[in-house]
C-alpha cells in the first residue's frame, strides 16, 4: 500500500523531486523503449520473414500474438496482487527475463509452436512491464504530473517502435536471419530493462526514506494513501463501465493496423499504395509517441478535456484516411493525427481508474480493468480484418466512428460518477 505524509503541527512543503524519483521515470522509460516495443511494435515485421522461413500461413505464425494477449488476460488478475505484495524490483527483473526468454525461445524454432510457447512467456511478462507496473509505480512516487509522467514514458513504446523497426530493416537487408535477429532481441530486452529494474526502482518512495514527489511533506507522520478497496470498486457502476470504455478504445484504436491494407486496396491513385500504407504506420507511431505525452498532461488538469481532445483527433484521422484517400499527404496526416486517439488506451485509461478509484489499491484495481481490453485485444485486428475484407473499408471506417462516440459519450458518465464514487475512499 502506497503511504503519503500528513502534518502534526510542522511546516509544510511539497515534496521535491529527487534523483530516486528521477530514476523511476527513466525506467519506465526503458521498459516500453526496450521489451515492450519489442513485443508490441515489431512482431509484424516477422510475420512474413518467419511464415516463409518455416513454412507456414502468416495466420499461424500471428496466432502466437492472440496467445500472448490471452495469457496477458487470464494473469492479470493475479499480476494485480503480486505487484501490490512484491518487491518490484523482482517483478520486473523476472519479467525482463521473461521476454528476453520469450525471444530467446524463437530464435531456436524449427516448428511454429515454438513461437507459441514464447507467446505464453512473453505474456507473463509484459503484462506486468507495459499494462500494470509503469502506472502504478508513477501514482506511488507522484502525487503531481501523473498522467504527463504516464505519457512520457508509454511514448517510448512508439520511439522504441520506430528505432528496432529500422534495426530490423537494416540488419535482414544486410542477410541476417530470424534467428540471429531474435537472438538479438532477447540480448536487447535484457540490456535496456534489467539493469534499470535492480538498480534504479523501488516499489515505493517511503522504501527509501522519501515521500511522493508533489505530497504535502513536513514533520508528520506516515499514513495510507486513499482510495477504494477492490471489493468496492467492484460495486460501482463505474468499474464496469470503465472496462467496456477501455475495450472499446482498445478496439478501435486498431483500425490503424489496417493502413497498409487499406492503402493496398486503393485503385486510381497516383502513388504507391504499398509505400504510403508503410509510412502511414510509421507517422502514426510518432503521433502516438506525441499524443502520449499531450493526452497525459491534458488529463492532470481535466480528463474530460483529454478524451473529447483525444475522441476528436479518433474521428478526425478516421475521417481524413476515409475520404482523402486521393492525396497521400491527407492520408499521412490522418493516421498522424488518429495516432493522438491511439494514446488513450495506455494513457488515459490508467489515469481515469486513478482519478476515480484513487491509489490505495490501485495494481490490483487496474488489473481488473487491463483483463477486459486485452482480452478485446486478442481478437480485434482479427476482426477487423474479417470486417475489411467481407464488408469493406466504409465499413471499418464507419464502424469506427460509431465506437468513438460511445468511447466519448461512456467518458462523459465516468467524469460525472467519478465524484460519487470518490466520495466513498478510505
Amino acid at each position: 500500500m502506497g503511504t503519503q505524509v500528513i502534518n502534526d503541527g510542522g511546516p509544510q512543503v511539497q515534496a521535491k523531486m529527487s534523483a530516486r524519483h528521477g530514476l523511476v521515470v527513466l525506467t519506465g522509460m526503458m521498459l516500453t523503449f526496450g521489451c515492450a516495443a519489442l513485443g508490441f511494435s515489431t512482431w509484424g515485421l516477422f510475420q512474413p520473414v518467419v511464415s516463409e522461413a518455416l513454412g507456414v500461413p502468416k495466420t499461424e505464425f500471428a496466432l502466437y500474438v492472440t496467445i500472448m494477449y490471452l495469457t496477458m488476460t487470464a494473469f492479470s488478475p493475479f499480476a494485480g496482487k503480486i505487484l501490490q505484495q512484491v518487491d518490484v524490483r523482482i517483478v520486473l527483473t523476472v519479467a525482463a527475463c521473461m521476454v528476453s526468454g520469450g525471444f530467446f525461445v524463437m530464435s531456436l524454432a524449427t516448428a511454429i509452436w515454438y513461437f507459441y510457447v514464447a507467446g505464453v512467456m512473453l505474456g507473463l511478462g509484459e503484462i506486468f512491464i507495459l499494462w500494470l507496473a509503469i502506472p502504478t509505480l508513477i501514482n506511488n512516487w507522484f502525487a503531481k504530473r501523473n498522467g504527463m509522467l504516464v505519457g512520457v514514458c508509454m511514448a517510448f513504446t512508439g520511439l522504441g517502435g520506430a528505432v528496432w523497426s529500422t534495426v530490423f530493416t537494416v540488419l535482414k537487408s544486410g542477410g541476417a536471419d530470424f534467428h540471429s535477429l531474435y537472438r538479438l532481441w532477447a540480448l536487447i530486452a535484457l540490456v535496456t530493462a534489467v539493469p534499470f529494474t535492480l538498480f534504479a526502482v523501488r516499489s515505493r518512495p517511503s522504501d527509501v526514506g522519501l515521500v511522493p514527489y508533489g505530497a504535502q511533506a513536513g514533520t508528520g507522520a506516515v499514513a495510507p494513501v486513499r482510495g477504494l478497496s477492490p471489493k468496492l470498486a467492484m460495486r460501482s457502476p463505474s468499474f464496469y463501465v470503465l472496462c467496456v470504455f477501455a475495450g472499446l478504445i482498445n478496439f478501435a484504436v486498431l483500425i490503424a493496423m489496417q493502413f497498409p491494407t487499406y492503402t493496398k486496396q486503393l485503385s486510381g491513385v497516383g502513388f504507391d499504395t504499398l509505400v504510403v500504407g508503410g509510412v502511414m504506420s510509421t507517422v502514426m507511431m510518432v503521433g502516438q509517441a506525441i499524443g502520449k505525452v499531450t493526452i497525459g498532461t491534458v488529463a492532470d488538469k481535466s480528463s474530460r478535456g483529454a478524451l473529447i481532445f483525444a475522441a476528436a483527433a479518433g474521428a478526425a484521422g478516421i475521417v481524413l484516411c476515409w475520404l482523402g484517400f486521393r492525396s497521400q499527404y491527407t492520408l499521412y496526416t490522418g493516421a498522424f493525427v488518429f495516432g493522438f486517439f491511439y494514446a488513450t488506451a495506455l494513457v488515459l485509461v490508467p489515469v481515469l481508474s486513478r482519478q476515480i478509484f484513487g491509489v490505495r489499491e490501485y495494481s490490483v484495481i487496474y488489473s481488473r480493468v487491463s483483463t477486459v481490453f486485452n482480452f478485446i485485444a486478442a481478437f480485434a485486428s482479427v476482426a477487423w480484418a474479417a470486417i475489411g475484407s467481407s464488408m469493406g473499408f466504409n465499413a471499418v471506417f464507419g464502424i469506427g466512428l460509431v465506437l468513438i462516440t460511445i468511447v466519448l459519450l461512456l467518458g462523459f458518465y465516468l467524469a460525472r460518477a467519478a465524484r460519487s464514487v470518490q466520495e466513498q475512499w478510505t
